[in-house]
């Protein structure tokens, strides 16, 4: 798998404005869940093989220094969950970062603009779109692991299946990714874009 698998830049000015929202729109999801985290449940298992909710956040948040290093014209570096990012608060540790990775997000012309990725050279619109996904499904991760079932906002799980489906056959590339994301399961008849999405990623609701 290679970038130019991936899809391309060119946006238009609505395609702009519209994926900085999905971006805002995801991390707000994401932080909505991390709100309802107890002290006593940073060290709960997580659908995630091997991360614990601490390791979880502390990827998601990461993965928001990365994009706004990334989208300033920095170099990439190796993701790694490493739970001291957080600090003594986690919240405002990722409040702060995500802040400043939408500012970089939204800055004229990165989304078009290439930038270095552990894939190769990517438009930043295709590095917001694998945050989109990153921040929706492992929001669902985080309120599984502390017992709530949530549903995945339609309208974004809708976009990251748009994003995702043309993807889906190319070898090798969810799991070239640093991320927790499994094999494919087959999802329910029926089911909504966010099961479907969830499914496609490996979970199984």
């Amino acid at each position: 798998m290679n970038a130019e698998d991936l899809p391309k830049g060119g946006l238009s000015d609505v395609e702009r404005s519209d994926t900085v929202a999905a971006y805002t729109a995801a991390c707000a999801f994401f932080g909505q869940q991390l709100n309802e985290v107890t002290e006593f449940e940073w060290t709960i298992e997580t659908p995630c093989d091997e991360w614990d909710v601490r390791a979880l956040v502390a990827h998601v948040v990461t993965g928001e220094a990365l994009v706004t290093r990334l989208l300033s014209g920095g170099e990439m570096f190796e993701s790694q969950a490493d739970p001291s990012i957080l600090g003594l608060n986690p919240m405002a540790a990722w409040r702060g970062t995500v802040l400043a990775a939408i500012e970089s997000a939204s800055a004229d012309g990165v989304l078009d603009d290439l930038h270095p990725h552990a894939l190769g050279d990517l438009p930043g619109g295709v590095i917001i779109g694998f945050r989109v996904t990153e921040n929706l499904v492992h929001g669902w991760d985080l309120a599984r692991a502390c017992g709530s079932d949530v549903e995945l906002p339609e309208s974004l799980a809708e976009r990251c299946l748009d994003f995702w489906l043309p993807l889906a056959g190319s070898d090798g590339l969810l799991k070239t990714r640093a991320t927790p994301f499994g094999p494919s399961v087959m999802p329910p008849s029926g089911s909504s874009p966010g099961v479907r999405l969830l499914s496609l990623l490996g979970r199984t609701v």
